[in-house]
C-alpha cells in the first residue's frame, strides 16, 4: 500500500509541476515590488524570531547550569 501511495504522490507532483515553482523571492524578478516586499518580510521575520530563539536557548542553558550547580552541592553534602 505504501508503494502505491508513493506512485500517486509522484504522479500528482509531475501533473501539478507548475505549482512547485519557487516564490518571487527565489525565482522572480528581484526588482519587482512583490520581490522587494517579500525580501523585507523575510528580514523582518528573521529579526524578530532570531533574538527570541537565542533568548530561549540562553534560558535553557541557564537553567541547566543552575541545576548542575545544585546537584553538585547536594552530592558534596552527602
Amino acid at each position: 500500500m505504501i508503494h502505491f501511495t508513493h506512485k500517486i504522490i509522484a504522479f500528482l507532483f509531475l501533473l501539478l509541476f507548475e505549482l512547485s515553482y519557487a516564490c518571487s523571492t527565489c525565482y522572480g524578478d528581484p526588482d519587482s515590488n512583490a520581490g522587494k516586499g517579500m525580501d523585507m518580510a523575510i528580514i523582518t521575520l528573521l529579526s524578530v524570531i532570531a533574538p527570541l530563539l537565542i533568548a530561549i536557548a540562553a534560558g535553557i542553558i541557564s537553567i541547566g547550569l543552575k541545576s548542575k550547580k545544585i546537584n553538585q552541592k547536594t552530592l558534596n553534602n552527602d
